[in-house]
């Protein structure tokens, strides 16, 4: 697997976990233990490394 196509899966779980971030702050309910702004660190941590492997692929 190269790392566009890492990149782009990687962005891609970055949303989802947005998505869920807002469904658990909303909603009040937790997914797999973890409150909505523990989703969001985890959106940004993953955006950051898809970011990284993009620029690695250079």
């Amino acid at each position: 697997m190269n790392n566009k196509m890492t990149s782009d899966i990687l962005m891609g779980v970055s949303v989802l976990t947005v998505i869920i971030s807002g469904y658990v702050s909303l909603s009040g309910k937790d997914v797999f233990g973890l409150a909505g702004t523990q989703w969001m660190l985890v959106a940004i941590v993953l955006a950051i490394y898809g970011l990284y492997t993009k620029k690695a692929d250079k």
